[in-house]
């Protein structure tokens, strides 16, 4: 039987982009495996899949924590994602799945284990969310971006390798190139793939200081908040056409961008933050307060404590946006060469560059070790 692989998710840049990865390197490692890739109907995924030639299918999932008398549609639609997903699986007979996170990935995790076919996940973020929790207990291997708590793993040890967070090999081959060199700093501003009011927000504000030093802005400011974060450029005065090169809702071609940015702006959501570890970008994180388990502020930290970036709590920035402090505060890690050489060494520090190869050969070796029981 050929190899035929599935990768799950959806929702955000955040779970699509690790899963994007480990299908480039599996293409590298076995060209003729058929690749599946299975998300929600309602979210990013099919357009990021189908831009990179993968196969996709769509499920009328949502989520259903936090949405009150709308739960009850969204458990509904969850049944029904968990049957066509069963559907899917019966009929493209995959040799192992392998999930992502988020609820888009969970009616195919669960329907693999109902059907009993080799399943795995891979977890990103530093504190798991509730569909790999459930689905680490049915997996038969799970690949983490982060060491586990000795004092509360989240999941059995025999089970868990620590391969890092995949990023594209564009992005992956970036760590050994000498850092940017030019003679106006770049300062990257994002809130991941959907984008963050809080920092599109603050960037406003700052935009005269930071035009007065002279630093260059790449802002990814999510599709929501394009239009507003364009018109408060324009209110200040801003060209159009310098408004068009440095505004952007969605950035595809990213290694470019993190070739030649001096700092980073961000949110502290795993991926971004592997994609800034493994290309060597200093960061000031401003973690979304409202995660769940408060999982960036952990992902932050840990950055910080190996000297690649600097965790901001979202209450303090926007404090010392108030008052107009935070300008200043990122300019005196703009001009400051020799901070921002250690935040670079930092960075790499705690990059995985081989962990898109590294979650590939599991994936196989699952494949191969793991017969379906038909």
């Amino acid at each position: 039987m050929p190899l035929r692989i599935i990768l799950t998710t959806g929702g955000t840049g955040g779970h699509i982009f690790p899963a994007l990865a480990v299908a480039e390197s599996l293409k590298s490692k076995a060209p003729d495996a058929e690749i599946l890739f299975i998300g929600g109907t309602y979210g990013p995924e099919r357009e990021i899949v189908e831009k990179a030639d993968i196969a996709f299918v769509g499920l009328p999932v949502r989520g259903f924590i936090g949405r009150g008398l709308k739960a009850l549609g969204a458990l509904a639609a969850m049944s029904n994602s968990i049957g066509q997903a069963m559907n899917i699986l019966r009929e493209f007979r995959p040799s192992a799945v392998m999930g992502f996170g988020g609820y888009a990935s969970f009616p195919t995790m669960f329907a693999s284990w109902l059907l009993r076919y080799p399943c795995a996940i891979h977890e990103q973020n530093a504190i798991p969310g509730e569909a790999n929790k459930l689905m680490g207990r049915m997996a038969g291997r799970i690949c983490l971006s982060w060491p586990q708590p000795a004092s509360r793993p989240a999941f059995k040890k025999e089970k868990t390798v620590l391969t890092g967070n995949p990023i594209r090999a564009g992005i992956a081959r970036l760590g050994a190139s000498p850092a940017p060199q030019g003679t106006s700093p770049v300062l990257l501003v994002m809130g991941g793939s959907q984008g963050a009011r809080a920092i599109n927000n603050m960037v406003v504000r700052m935009l005269p200081e930071l035009r007065a030093a002279g630093i260059a802005l790449v802002h990814q400011t999510g599709k929501n908040e394009f239009e507003a974060v364009r018109a408060g450029y324009a209110r200040l005065g801003i060209p159009d056409e310098e408004i068009s090169a440095t505004v952007h809702p969605f950035i595809h071609d990213m290694p470019s961008v993190y070739a030649r940015c001096s700092l980073a702006l961000c949110r502290a959501g795993a991926t971004s933050m592997a994609e800034l570890a493994a290309a060597g970008v200093p960061a000031v994180y401003i973690p979304f307060p409202y995660a769940a388990h408060d999982h960036q502020t952990a992902n932050a930290q840990a950055m910080q404590d190996a000297g690649g970036g600097i965790l901001l709590p979202q209450p303090k920035a926007e404090d010392m946006s108030g008052k107009n402090e935070l300008a200043g505060f990122v300019l005196d890690i703009l001009k400051d060469g020799e901070a921002l050489a250690r935040m670079r060494m930092g960075a790499l520090s705690m990059a995985h560059p081989d962990a898109a190869s590294s979650v590939a050969d599991e994936l196989l070796n699952l494949a191969s070790s793991q017969k379906a029981d038909r």
